[in-house]
């Protein structure tokens, strides 16, 4: 190890080199080499002196690099351009910032190179090659190094992983991998004669037809009837499963086990590895910690098991390898969670329910954070279970609470309804909308069964549940062929036309109509209906505008009145004054009309006293400032008319208006 206190005493010799030199003017090179052979630390070391060639030619003479290069390790002194050093372990050829540095250094004399060389024992002229292979070797060992130390700490890691159970090649064998029935095809189908692939006795079985089961009568198992034709040359069943084991102190691990089923012949060639391990515990602040690891053959000194996660080979691509995702061993589970925080943990009960492969790490994790969680799954509400554990946050449910329904937030009488129904979390979310609301049961499964799933609560205001099923059903019975004027269908589903049903009740509401009047709340013919009413509403909607758009600016009359130096204030008369005004200009005041109406800004037109019927600038007011003064195309204001706004602003908006729209 070189000692760094030491090697500073020889970062720079102060050598000096001719001015008369063709090397300092040789522009293929950037550096120039020198070398030295010194006794640091009571070793042999070999120092070499890169210094910039410009930097040389103009007369400084300070290395760019130092180089202490011993038998078993080596390190570098760089100069930062504040002047300051730092010490680099790169090798030499990566010291430079383009990757050909090597080519561009070359020695400053036939002596220096001789004694890089003599000091390597290699023979004359190998220019750097001596120094770049020793430097190689010395980076490998302490890779190796580096692998070891981490090779270490991944070793004590595994130490507390008990062996395999007993009996898990025996489960997958029986309750993880199919099995066929191997027959030549025969027509007819009537005591065929074939091979069951679980056992590898001869069996004969009659109404025999590809993809069909059958259960062998030797070994009990189910069996996939399949022709040795279908199956080619080679065919492989593959699978994960999971393995959970006590690791001791309270944490837990999953094993990920791969297995591979190959069929060249009636029997399979199996094939069953471990290839990850994951490690689950809480820490003292209650912390859920994670820890994964996974094996790559071939790969280490002291082990191959590696820490991370396997990488997937590519977005959107399966990866057979680093898939987690898998069935459970659940024969170990009683004595694996004993005496630990999974102790109840209902991993087993919640896998069992339909036996469809699973990731274990997250229901691990997600038990700890939901305190409800087990009670769900002993209670059969297993879709909000995989909700909260794999795709939603829990903000729906109460996990202070109890009983049930309480953790649901539902009534009492809707929890067996919820659970015959399998429900979900976006179902229980758009089920909790109808809280205390008559027959919300027959309008949840009328709601499921025509796939509406927004709009129906505002429309409920006005409504029963009933009366709403049976208007929205008679008038999708002749509507639903109804086509719009460009061609297609205007009710593909249902939702379309509930969806129109909210709007058209939204504005019959907005325009004062009588909401329990039936002819409104029930027209015969509701697209009609909604289209004679939407024209209306645009109508009053548009005579409302510009009466409160003349209100504004009756009371600005003659108020914020102003001309100077050829310019002056023009007010706009109707709303199509100001889309005429951001038409000519090319700006969007003309989406301003509505925020006029409302008090929320003024707009105001500045023109040229010698043609005021020409648009020029437009000015938003708000408060006592004018916040927008744009010209043509979204143009800043020029002097000319900045000097005007001013004067306004001093003048007329704070001495004339005291408020103004804020």
């Amino acid at each position: 190890m070189l000692n760094k206190r030491e090697c500073r005493r020889f970062a720079d010799p102060c050598l000096k080199m001719k001015k008369g030199s063709g090397l300092l003017h040789a522009g293929q090179i950037d550096y120039i080499i020198r070398t030295a052979v010194k006794i640091i630390g009571h070793h042999k070391t070999l120092v070499l002196y890169a210094y910039s060639r410009t930097q040389a030619a103009q007369g400084s003479f300070q290395p760019c690099y130092t180089v202490f290069q011993s038998r078993e390790d080596f390190i570098t002194l760089a100069q930062k351009e504040n002047g300051g050093t730092a010490w680099r372990t790169a090798a030499f050829d990566n010291l430079g910032y383009s990757w050909d540095f090597q080519d561009k250094c070359a020695f400053y004399s036939a002596a220096d190179e001789t004694r890089l060389c003599k000091y390597f024992k290699s023979s004359p002229g190998s220019g750097f090659k001596p120094l770049l292979k020793a430097q190689a070797g010395i980076q490998e060992r302490r890779r190796q190094e580096r692998q070891r130390i981490r090779e270490q700490e991944i070793v004590r890691r595994m130490e507390c992983v008990p062996a395999l159970p007993r009996g898990l090649k025996s489960w997958i064998h029986k309750s993880v991998m199919p099995a066929y029935f191997f027959y030549d095809y025969k027509r007819g189908g009537k005591d065929v004669p074939g091979v069951c692939s679980a056992c590898g006795h001869e069996i004969r079985l009659s109404n025999v037809k590809m993809g069909d089961k059958a259960v062998c009568p030797h070994c009990m198992h189910e069996l996939v009837m399949k022709p040795r034709s279908r199956r080619g040359y080679c065919m492989t069943d593959r699978d994960t499963c999971q393995v959970i084991q006590n690791t001791g102190s309270g944490g837990l691990v999953i094993r990920i086990i791969k297995a591979r089923y190959t069929y060249m012949g009636d029997t399979p060639q199996i094939q069953i590895y471990e290839n990850a391990r994951q490690f689950v515990r809480q820490d003292e602040s209650g912390k859920v910690c994670l820890e994964c690891y996974y094996y790559q053959r071939n790969s280490g000194n002291l082990t191959n098991w590696k820490k991370g996660e396997r990488c997937g080979y590519g977005l959107w691509q399966y990866s057979f390898e680093a898939d987690t995702c898998g069935h459970v061993f659940d024969k170990n589970l009683p004595a694996a969670l004993k005496n630990t925080l999974w102790q109840y943990c209902p991993i087993a009960d919640f896998y069992n329910h339909d036996r469809e492969p699973i990731q274990a790490l997250p229901f691990l994790a997600a038990y700890l954070e939901h305190p409800r969680l087990e009670h769900l799954v002993k209670t059969g509400f297993y879709h909000i279970v995989s909700d909260m554990v794999y795709r939603h946050t829990s903000d729906c449910l109460d996990e202070t609470q109890d009983r049930t329904h309480r953790i649901l937030r539902i009534a009492a009488e809707d929890t067996e309804f919820l659970r015959k129904l399998d429900a979900n979390v976006d179902m229980l979310k758009a089920f909790q909308g109808y809280a205390g609301l008559k027959d919300r049961q027959r309008l949840f499964l009328w709601q499921l069964k025509h796939k509406v799933k927004q709009n129906i609560p505002p429309i409920l205001k006005h409504m029963t549940v009933h009366k709403f099923i049976r208007y929205i059903e008679s008038q999708y019975a002749f509507l639903r062929l109804r086509k719009t004027p460009h061609g297609p269908l205007r009710y593909k589903e249902m939702q379309d036309l509930v969806t129109e049903y909210r709007d058209y009740l939204d504005m019959c509401r907005r325009m004062g109509y009588d909401m329990k009047n039936s002819f409104v709340q029930y027209p015969k013919d509701l697209q009609k209906s909604h289209d004679k009413t939407a024209r209306r509403y645009e109508q009053k909607k548009d005579t409302l505008t510009k009466r409160d758009f003349a209100a504004v600016y009756q009371q600005l009359s003659g108020r914020l009145d102003f001309e100077k130096d050829g310019l002056k204030i023009v007010y706009p008369d109707t709303p199509d004054d100001i889309v005429a005004e951001g038409n000519a200009l090319h700006h969007c005041v003309g989406s301003y009309v509505e925020r006029v109406a409302e008090e929320e800004c003024i707009i105001l037109f500045l023109r040229r006293c010698a043609d005021e019927c020409k648009p020029f600038y437009t000015i938003e007011v708000r408060g006592q400032k004018a916040v927008q003064v744009r010209g043509t195309g979204n143009c800043s204001m020029t002097p000319e008319v900045e000097a005007f706004i001013t004067a306004w602003e001093q003048r007329v908006l704070s001495a004339r208006l005291p408020a103004v729209a804020a």
